[in-house]
């Protein structure tokens, strides 16, 4: 009996061993997420008897997620993302991976076959050498929370001084090239102008790659800050006009650059890509229902979403700051409404963030109302985030309000957040499609810019 064992144990180590080499590999695999589908891409290697992997998400454009711990030991395979809040847990059966993906204490059954890995789209706009223009890193501080900020100057050829502007990136954290699904709309824009006559100046957020962390909450009122040292480090600069500098904001900061502007009268021009002219509330619940039908959701839990989601936001509406009254209120209508604690709360730690309570509140209007400077304001018709047929109205009505005629509102048909030619608008087709930013928008920008006198 004990020799059978011992010759048991020899097999199962034998088999263990083949089984941690098939272990590497490209692994697929797709997420059912009801009325749409989401591939996820697992590249697992080993090197000296230890394992690693990566996770790639094409439909989002997100490659090289770092896979940061992952464990394999008798047929079941064991890997967490933390910079995604996501594991994955599966054994390997029949040269198949079946599991469960697990994010945000939702979990999905997923089942990764081993596959080839294919090319990266093509981002035919991103910028090439030979660059006729000067690009320097530069550092400027913040000095109302005393941290600094890193950055790219682009300087046009010739002797000068040019038009300039900064540039301000959208929600969450970002660096200088507002980097997101495998795109950099940043640095494509800073190329294009900066090789037609203007300076530009873009910058990592702060907490993003060589930016220091802020001292605040880093709400978007925090956040305008940052974007204010950029702009008095931009006029510092002898190859700039200082009257000729302005500020160009997409999503979030194309309302930001509004806030600066209605501080400093030396803000020459504005330029708002998908900027809102309307609360976040107002946003998101647009948003959600754009989305939502857009992935193919039945109309009944897009309208359940929709009665959640009002509820929530008029229990922040109650309270100045997210305190332990608001989880506990917040908590306890999800709670009434079936939803698992899960689930529950890590949504009520997002609704509770600082960033996110002043997001919710906060109304652009009144600023947009008080500036009178020049300002060209852009928007897809299939911008499913910030939605053009909500804003525009505003902006508009403002405008006609207020008699400005230096206010150039345009909508961009079949553009998306981003500025693409899309199909749907959906985030989900973000990094499929090839082009960064449209062509047009970059001549409109230019255009406006070689306007203000």
């Amino acid at each position: 009996m004990k020799r059978f064992f011992l010759i048991f144990t020899l097999i199962c180590s034998m088999a263990n061993v083949s089984i941690a080499q098939d272990i590497t590999g490209y692994w697929k695999g797709t997420l059912n997420l009801g009325p749409t589908e989401l591939e996820l891409c697992f590249d697992i290697k080993e090197a000296d008897g230890v394992l690693s992997a990566t996770l790639d998400v094409p439909a989002q454009g997100a490659y090289d997620i770092p896979v940061t711990s992952i464990s394999y030991e008798m047929m079941k395979l064991t890997m967490e993302i933390a910079p995604l809040s996501a594991t994955f847990e599966g054994t390997f059966v029949l040269n198949n991976i079946t599991g469960e993906f697990t994010q945000m204490g939702m979990s999905l059954p997923l089942t990764l076959i081993k596959g080839e890995k294919e090319a990266k789209p093509k981002r035919p706009q991103e910028p090439q050498p030979p660059f006729p223009y000067k690009s320097e890193d530069v550092y400027f501080k913040n000095t109302r929370e005393d941290f600094t900020l890193a950055g790219t100057l682009t300087i046009p050829e010739g002797d000068g001084p040019f038009p300039a502007m900064i540039l301000i990136s959208g929600s969450g954290p970002q660096n200088r090239d507002e980097e997101l699904s495998n795109h950099r709309p940043f640095a494509v824009i800073a190329d294009y102008l900066s090789r037609n006559g203007v300076a530009v100046l873009r910058y990592d957020d702060r907490g993003v790659a060589s930016s220091e962390a802020g001292k605040s909450d880093g709400t978007s009122f925090d956040i305008s800050y940052d974007a204010e040292a950029a702009f008095d480090y931009l006029l510092s600069r002898k190859e700039v006009i200082p009257s000729l500098c302005g500020i160009t904001g997409h999503s979030e900061g194309g309302y930001i650059n509004f806030m600066i502007a209605q501080r400093r009268p030396d803000v020459a021009f504005l330029i708002s890509l998908a900027g809102p002219a309307v609360t976040g509330a107002e946003v998101l619940k647009l948003q959600q229902a754009e989305i939502y039908r857009g992935m193919g959701m039945p109309e009944p839990m897009v309208e359940q979403n929709r009665v959640v989601s009002e509820k929530l936001f008029a229990i922040v509406d109650k309270y100045d700051t997210p305190d332990e009254n608001f989880r506990k209120e917040a908590l306890g209508y999800l709670a009434s409404v079936g939803m698992p604690d899960d689930v529950a709360v890590p949504m009520i730690d997002q609704y509770g963030s600082p960033w996110m309570f002043y997001f919710l509140k906060y109304d652009p209007a009144p600023a947009i109302r008080e500036v009178t400077i020049p300002a060209l304001i852009l928007n897809g018709t299939m911008d499913k985030q910030v939605v053009s047929s909500q804003s525009l109205p505003v902006f508009r009505q403002i405008a006609e309000e207020r008699g400005r005629d230096n206010m150039k509102i345009v909508e961009l048909e079949g553009l998306n957040h981003l500025f693409q030619h899309a199909k749907t608008g959906l985030p989900t087709e973000y990094g499929t499609i090839e082009e960064t930013i449209s062509e047009e928008v970059l001549k409109l920008m230019l255009d406006f810019v070689n306007s203000i006198k």
